[in-house]
């Protein structure tokens, strides 16, 4: 397995198609889970490569079968092409191979792995999405964990369609407003809560986001109150659950 334990960043769309590439599955996993359970989704996935933040090295240390390699290291030997030759691909992966594994949450129990076959993705991604279909200023700003199936799916849909994919290390909505009116973001997924402290950051700084026209939500119930305010507030922007 190849695993990934931080936040956002350009790492994930070479872990989600290198480990994919090399027939490996991968799995990101939660890096709010206490380190009890966090050591033991590690075990369970030995042996594996697992990925990880600087400041979270300490954490996953001393797991038997698994081999530490921090983010920069890792997009250091990408950028230095010191990790291979990255040209040759012998074949394409099995459709039935698992390409991805998402963990719960452990919140009633240990966390168990939902099971993402290669078929299931390409699926998704050939019935949803137009090849090379974004136009030239789309921009997708992804703020929602790796973890989660909307961080896996960001990249999938994003690369598929050929838009651009701007990350948020983390969720912060100031930070989020900031970088869709800055990255001239054009679509975006949220949950809930965050689309309400969305709206809220923009009456308290005055920013508006006319590039901005889809948002997909879900991963909760939507409250009307907040679905309508935001549909006043962003009238040209399109509403997907």
């Amino acid at each position: 397995h190849v695993a990934l334990v931080g936040l956002n960043s350009e790492a994930i769309p070479l872990l989600v198609f290198g480990s994919g590439l090399a027939g490996i599955p991968f799995a990101p996993i939660n890096y709010r889970l206490d380190d009890e359970h966090l050591r033991g989704v590690l075990g369970r996935l030995a042996p594996a490569m697992v990925v990880v933040d600087a400041d979270m090295v300490e954490r996953v240390q001393g797991v038997d079968g698994i081999e530490v390699v921090t983010r920069d290291d890792l997009l250091d030997s990408v950028s230095s092409g010191s990790g291979g030759d990255g040209g040759l691909v012998a074949a394409v992966p099995d459709p039935d191979e698992v390409a991805v594994l998402l963990f719960t949450s452990g919140t009633t129990g240990e966390p168990k792995a939902a099971v993402l076959r290669h078929r299931h993705l390409t699926s998704y991604i050939f019935t949803t999405v137009d090849f090379l279909g974004a136009g030239e200023d789309e921009a997708q700003l992804v703020s929602v964990p790796p973890y989660h199936i909307a961080g896996v799916s960001a990249v999938l849909s994003s690369v598929f369609a050929g838009r651009r994919i701007c990350y948020l290390p983390a969720f912060d909505p100031a930070s989020w407003v900031a970088t869709a009116a800055a990255e001239q973001i054009t679509q975006a997924m949220v949950v809930p809560t965050m689309l309400n402290r969305i709206l809220n950051e923009m009456e308290r700084s005055g920013t508006e986001l006319p590039a901005l026209r889809h948002i997909s939500y879900g991963g909760g119930r939507m409250p009307r109150a907040t679905i309508e305010r935001a549909m006043t507030m962003l009238p040209e922007v399109r509403w997907v659950n």
